[in-house]
């Protein structure tokens, strides 16, 4: 419990910081999608994290073993702050893209509400889900095909890249969508890495894959 609270208490002081950097960049607090967008996240993160196991918490909080990505959070992260700081700056003073209809921002802050609940599903259904691309002898990983996993096999980086994209046009700027897509492409980037190394370190991975065809999206890839 003490891991979990610790993890709450650390999100709240992130998303306080982040809230503050966004108003004081945009020069102006009267931003509605920005308060939504982050207060959900902040919420669905908080219930999140008090659903997952504490072991799951520690292994993404410092992964052991070696990882295959090894700049993959810091280049995350930065992509993400770009994301936030791009439409802060669009919205409070460049005003470039600032266009987006209101009803779109409405339907687009849904959807990147439910990408997050997903993504939190993904982690919930699979207690092997680290922040690093490694396998997890130490923790005795095994494949998982429940949950979201029975329908495609990399559900995280696909809920993750809906949910960055929604939430770009939610927030109401076209321009800060130009992140959101390097951050799916860089997701996209990691899965390749992550399938090749499942494939051949991971038994009954392909197996798996054979009954699991679709890797983001069923039907397509």
């Amino acid at each position: 419990m003490f891991v979990k609270l610790a993890g709450v208490c650390a999100g709240v002081l992130l998303y306080a910081a982040l809230g503050y950097g966004v108003f004081l960049l945009a020069g102006r607090r009267d931003l509605p999608f920005f308060w939504a967008v982050l207060i959900s996240q902040l919420l669905i993160g908080i219930v999140g994290s008090l659903m997952l196991s504490p072991e799951l918490i520690a292994e993404r909080a410092r992964p052991k073993g070696k990882d295959k990505d090894p700049f993959g959070v810091l280049v995350l992260s930065a992509l993400c702050l770009a994301q936030l700081v791009v439409a802060a700056l669009d919205l409070g003073r460049w005003h470039m893209t600032d266009n987006v209809p209101f009803m779109l921002q409405c339907a687009a802050f849904v959807l990147q509400t439910l990408g997050w609940i997903a993504f939190y599903w993904s982690m919930f259904a699979n207690k092997f889900f680290s922040s690093a691309i490694r396998i997890q002898e130490d923790r005795g990983q095994v494949v998982v095909s429940s949950g979201p996993y029975r329908y495609i096999r990399h559900p995280g980086y696909a809920f993750g890249s809906f949910a960055f994209i929604t939430e770009s046009i939610a927030l109401g700027s076209w321009l800060s969508v130009l992140p959101a897509l390097l951050i799916a492409a860089y997701l996209f980037y990691r899965t390749i890495l992550e399938e090749r190394m499942l494939h051949t370190r991971l038994a009954g991975y392909s197996e798996y894959s054979q009954r699991v065809r679709y890797r983001w999206i069923p039907g397509v890839w």
